[in-house]
């Protein structure tokens, strides 16, 4: 019995003697949808070859990634999904030695990942400036399908100036308004993901603001009343410029008129005796004869000569 005993203690004494130290600071790391596992090599391991093995558990067993690496991080990135929980470990190898399993929590991608900042372009026009956002590239899909709302919170100011106005909105490209010409404005934007969660903000940029070319309403306006009363004055002119060439024309050229006795005269022609018998008389019946037109015969040359060799004798 007390060998039996021994004997025990002896093989576990010897396996805790075979048994390697584990890996140190055992982190996950995620940037843009990307999950690395890194490590620290065990204390006191100057020297020593070791080598990692390094696994994940989805819905089921734990499914190795890296086995025997000497590196001191595994990247997990291309064998799990961008959504679920996942649970990790690591352990330290040497020959047929290893150590315990080093584990981490169970975590969810889409909820560690760290987004990083969008990249962002100005462009001034027309007294306005245009912020054109660019999200960054993921290692797995895009924000659109992975996160149910995506948002853009844009901060814009003066350069120099410590106060800073805030605008907020879903398009990628937005125009800032009601700008000073001629002043530079920086402008910084930060992705807002399902309302909790936010991305690396932008780098800041800063564009000069360019004149506006928009004419103001009260401008308009003053156009709109100038032109009307010039329209109506050019009316009033050309009215009485016409009448004044009429007037010169009547009096150069003036309107025959008949004599006061001529228009007696015409005007009581209706009434007269004869004027009234020749609209009352009727129409003359016309007499016609019938005329034939016969055309003339041609007279031979013969026959004349012979009439006028008689008429010779008859002479003689």
């Amino acid at each position: 019995m007390l060998t039996l005993l021994a004997a025990l203690l002896y093989s576990s004494a010897s396996g805790r003697a075979e048994q390697l130290p584990p890996p140190k600071n055992v982190t996950l790391k995620s940037y843009n949808m990307g999950l690395v596992l890194e490590w620290d090599p065990p204390q006191n391991s100057t020297g020593r070859n070791f080598k990692y093995s390094a696994e994940y558990k989805g819905w089921s067993n734990f499914e190795a990634e890296c086995n025997g690496t000497s590196s001191l991080s595994c990247d997990f990135t291309n064998s799990i999904t961008s959504f679920g929980t996942y649970t990790f470990r690591v352990r330290t190898e040497l020959e047929e030695r290893s150590s315990v399993w080093v584990m981490t929590e169970e975590v969810a991608l889409d909820k560690i990942t760290a987004i990083g900042p969008p990249y962002v372009r100005l462009l001034s026009r027309k007294g306005e400036i245009e912020v054109d956002i660019t999200d960054p590239v993921l290692r797995k899909s895009d924000l659109s399908n992975i996160y149910s709302k995506v948002s853009y919170v844009i901060h814009y100011w003066i350069e120099g100036k410590l106060k800073k106005e805030e605008l907020r909105g879903e398009q990628r490209k937005v125009m800032l308004q009601n700008l000073t010409p001629k002043v530079c404005y920086c402008v910084q934007v930060q992705i807002l993901l399902d309302d909790n969660k936010t991305s690396w903000p932008s780098n800041v940029t800063c564009e000069i603001n360019t004149n506006s070319d928009e004419i103001k309403p009260w401008l308009i306006a003053m156009v709109l009343v100038v032109s009307s009363i010039v329209t109506m004055v050019s009316a009033i002119l050309i009215f009485l410029v016409v009448m004044c060439v009429y007037k010169v024309i009547r009096y150069l050229h003036p309107q025959p008129t008949l004599p006061e006795d001529f228009k007696q005269y015409f005007s009581e022609m209706p009434q007269s005796s004869i004027f009234l018998a020749m609209q009352n008389s009727h129409q003359p019946e016309e007499l016609y004869y019938e005329v034939s037109i016969v055309a003339d015969q041609e007279v031979p040359t013969s026959q004349l000569d012979l009439q006028d060799t008689e008429c010779l004798k008859l002479n003689t």
